[in-house]
């Protein structure tokens, strides 16, 4: 029972991004669906055998989450106080001439959407954490997820350089020439990629720094020790080109920018940490430097000359992160809803311009002003607790350690990007990203805790 949850678990995650990222509502409640499904699955069968549930998370990260989603329910109740209620709701009774109910959020219907998807990836991580304290069974989910990551690289590889854009997937929408694989939004597959390229990494380093003690075993010299380094890497390697040549293509900086981010860290961590096969891991670390160096120097012409063309003084996006402060300070404590940016944030936009932002462009301050200053900063903490356990697992554990280090440089990836976009708030992304951190997570105790 246990592989058949984690077979229906990890192709949730790894067939999430084929329809468009899952940025649809029949694909993203479809997610939600199967993710329940799944779960209620996984209950049963722990009705069946008890002292399986694994309780070893700090009881603070639940209870932050727990009270971050609580909010979201005062916010789009009818029976919160009529004094925290918007004043557009009294406005809207007077023009109309009707009672209507004066709630916090400015589109309830939107709010319960939001916390359907948030709650339906916090079931994602529950499902990952569990059965994520197995090492073999961790061991599998990366593996899943290293695939789904070459696999995607592959497709978006061969349209983009074929130059024809599936009609099945995009029907006949006007792209951009970049990358994308099968996401609509290129930085949304940058981040999504990122994610897969820290598990592709963390597999080549568990592969090549593993301890080889044979009984019996003679001793190589180092044109033997070279060669089993190459028999053995060449494949993961090749994986990681690809990788990283399909992330280099999509041409987005702060997909680049926040990748680039997340590796260094993992690389820091994973030689950093231990003493013994010191050799071996900075080979892997080398090896997977030159590597990335390779695919930037072959492919980041078009991601270089954005860069280089960037001034911040001219976005537009500068211009809105100051419209979301004023609306933050206006109203601090309460908020204006959960998920419901795309109309609240007309009362502030001040922006002369065609295009209306339904998305901050940062998920930091789309967060606080959704769900007020106290509740985001709950929920801010309770996905920081999970980097922090991680990062005490790097430094406690003594085998397995690569895994919280993964969680580690994954939380840094997405924090980063959240900065400047919202690949985080699509839902194949935050899947990926519940699952990754339910597997650090997990394997961030000892198996005697």
């Amino acid at each position: 029972m246990n592989r058949l949850v984690l077979l229906l678990l990890m192709l949730v995650v790894v067939l999430s991004p084929l329809p468009l990222g899952s940025n649809r509502e029949w694909s993203w409640t479809l997610c939600a669906l199967l993710v329940s499904l799944i779960t209620l699955l996984w209950v049963v069968t722990r009705s069946w055998r008890g002292g399986e549930v694994q309780r070893v998370m700090h009881p603070a990260i639940p209870l932050l989450f727990l009270a971050a989603c609580a909010w979201v329910v005062v916010q789009a109740s009818a029976w919160a106080p009529q004094s925290w209620g918007h004043p557009l709701w009294g406005q809207a009774a007077a023009v109309l001439g009707i009672e209507l109910p004066g709630l916090v959020s400015l589109s309830a219907e939107d709010s319960w959407t939001a916390l359907l998807r948030l709650l339906s990836y916090a079931l994602v991580f529950f499902l990952a954490f569990q059965l994520g304290r197995e090492r073999s069974r961790a061991h599998a989910m990366m593996l899943w997820l290293a695939t789904a990551g070459v696999v995607y690289a592959l497709f978006g590889l061969v349209v983009f350089w074929s130059g024809e854009s599936p009609e099945w997937l995009f029907r006949g929408e006007v792209l951009l020439p970049d990358l994308r694989s099968t996401f609509i939004n290129r930085n949304h597959f940058a981040t999504w990629q990122g994610l897969t390229l820290l598990c592709a990494i963390v597999l080549l380093y568990m592969r090549i720094a593993k301890s080889r003690t044979r009984p019996y075993a003679m001793p190589t010299d180092r044109a033997g020790t070279v060669e089993q380094f190459i028999l053995e890497a060449w494949l993961p390697l090749t994986i990681v080109l690809l990788m990283v040549t399909a992330l280099l293509l999509t041409h987005s900086r702060g997909g680049f920018v926040s990748a680039l981010a997340g590796t260094i860290v993992l690389l820091m961590l994973l030689d950093s940490h231990s003493a013994t096969k010191k050799l071996s891991l900075r080979v892997v670390v080398g090896a997977a430097l030159a590597v990335c160096t390779l695919a930037f120097y072959m492919s980041s012409e078009v991601l270089l000359d954005r860069i280089d063309r960037t001034d911040i003084t001219n976005e537009e996006r500068v211009i809105v992160f100051e419209n979301i402060q004023h609306g933050i300070g206006e109203n601090p404590v309460l908020g204006f809803g959960y998920g419901t940016f795309a109309d609240s944030f007309r009362l502030y936009d001040r922006i002369e311009s065609p295009v209306h932002y339904d998305r901050a462009h940062n998920t930091w301050l789309e967060n606080l002003f959704e769900l007020g200053i106290p509740a985001a900063l709950a929920l801010f903490l309770a996905i920081g607790g999970l980097a922090l356990t991680c990062l005490k697992g790097v430094r406690q554990r003594h085998r397995d350690w690569a895994f919280p280090a993964l969680g580690v440089a994954a939380s840094v990836l997405v924090g980063v990007h959240a900065l400047v976009d919202f690949s985080l708030q699509l839902p194949a992304v935050a899947i990926l990203y519940a699952c990754v951190m339910g597997v650090a997570c997990a394997q961030s105790f000892s198996s005697q805790q």
